[in-house]
C-alpha cells in the first residue's frame, strides 16, 4: 500500500537530496524503486521496513525516517493529493 502526496509542494531541496542519497546507497531494486516513487508522490508503507531488511546504514535509515515523518505530516495537513507530472 502507499499514500499519495504532491511532491512539488511537499519536498524541499534537502528532501530531494536525501531521496537521492537513499537511492545511491542501495543495490536492492525493490527499495530503489520505492525511493524513486517518492519523486512521483508515492510514499510506500513498507519503505522503512524494506530498508531495514536489506541492511541500509543507520544514516540512511534515519534519512528515510525523516522523510517519512515530513511527508506524513504534510499529508495530515493537506490530505492525499497527486503530484502533477
Amino acid at each position: 500500500m502507499y499514500k499519495n502526496f504532491n511532491r512539488h509542494d511537499c519536498f524541499t531541496s534537502e528532501m530531494m537530496t536525501m531521496t537521492m542519497d537513499i537511492i545511491k546507497a542501495t543495490e536492492d531494486d525493490s527499495l530503489k524503486n520505492m525511493a524513486y516513487g517518492l519523486f512521483d508522490g508515492y510514499l510506500y508503507d513498507n519503505l522503512l521496513p524494506k530498508a531495514i531488511e536489506v541492511g541500509v546504514s543507520k544514516e540512511i535509515e534515519n534519512k528515510i525516517k525523516g522523510l517519512k515523518k515530513a511527508i506524513e505530516m504534510y499529508i495530515q495537513l493537506t490530505g492525499n493529493s497527486k503530484t502533477q507530472i
